[in-house]
Order: C-alpha cells, then sequence, then structure tokens
C-alpha cells in the first residue's frame, strides 16, 4: 500500500511541477525559468531523493515539452539529469545534516553548478550563463526555501508523517 502511495504522491508531483513551469520568472535568456522545480524538492523531501529525482526529470521534460523546449530536446535531458541529481543530494543532505543545510546546498547547486553546462554548449557560452545566472538563482531561491516552508508545514500530517517516521 505504501507503493502505491507513493505512485500516487509522485503523479501529484509530476502535475505539479507541469503546472509550476507555466509560472515563469521573467529574464532575458529564455523561457524555461519557473516554478517546476518546487514540487520536486517537495518531493524529494516527503518521499526521498529518489522519487524527487523522478519527480525533477518527468516534471521538468513534460513541463519544457509543453513549452517546444526552448533550448533544444538534448539541453533540457541534461538539465533533467542535473536536476534528477540535486534532488538526490538534496534529500540525502536534508536527512544526513539538516534542512538549512540542505536548502544552500540546493540553492547552489540548482542556481549556480547546474547552469554551468551552458558554458560549454556551443552559440551559448559564458555570456548565456552570466545572462541567466541571475533569474536562475531567484527562482532556486524561490522553488527551494517554498518547498522547505510547505513540507515544514506538512511533515506531522497523514501520509507524510508515515514516511517521515519510517525513515
Amino acid at each position: 500500500m505504501k507503493k502505491q502511495k507513493t505512485i500516487i504522491m509522485m503523479g501529484l508531483f509530476i502535475a505539479l511541477s507541469i503546472i509550476g513551469g507555466y509560472i515563469k520568472i521573467p529574464n532575458p535568456v529564455t523561457s524555461s525559468i519557473a516554478f517546476d522545480s518546487l514540487p520536486a524538492f517537495l518531493a524529494s523531501l516527503v518521499l526521498g531523493g529518489l522519487p524527487g529525482a523522478a519527480v525533477a526529470f518527468l516534471g521538468h521534460m513534460l513541463s519544457a515539452a509543453l513549452g517546444g523546449f526552448p533550448m533544444s530536446l538534448p539541453i533540457h535531458l541534461v538539465v533533467a539529469v542535473e536536476m534528477g541529481i540535486i534532488m538526490v543530494v538534496f534529500s540525502f543532505i536534508a536527512n544526513k545534516i539538516n534542512l538549512i543545510v540542505a536548502i544552500i546546498a540546493g540553492i547552489i547547486l540548482n542556481g549556480i553548478v547546474s547552469p554551468v553546462i551552458l558554458i560549454f554548449i556551443p552559440n551559448l557560452g559564458l555570456p548565456v550563463f552570466l545572462a541567466s545566472l541571475l533569474p536562475l538563482m531567484a527562482a532556486s531561491i524561490f522553488n527551494v526555501i517554498l518547498a522547505a516552508v510547505v513540507f515544514s508545514s506538512i511533515k506531522n500530517v497523514g501520509f507524510v508523517k508515515e514516511i517521515q517516521e519510517a525513515k
């Protein structure tokens, strides 16, 4: 039964990622900076790193697909893999150290480390990385902190409490 609830929760988080993908943060670089990672960060806290990674990967890919893959399919695949890895690290830090350190790590990984890949992509490079840094940091701050606030509010409720006690 727990596995079924986890799969249902993952589906809900993926749907929320798609909705979050429509809430854009205006920037000069791309139309794909949005609130699509908030549900993945929350899923990583509630369900664990691997389910959070799946939510991040699928949520980003579906959100990007609905937006027409503005940075191209290959770049979005790389970003989705990076997001999945970030969720595993974020969850690990939250569980093994604490939520505050996880928040800081999540913001740095998602807002600075992840977009470094843009430097190595032909026709993008350092100018696109630098132009996207501020909006990505803003998005990361909002996504990670809002996920942590929601988690702190629901961690002792129903199914979430059951999962947290099982950890």
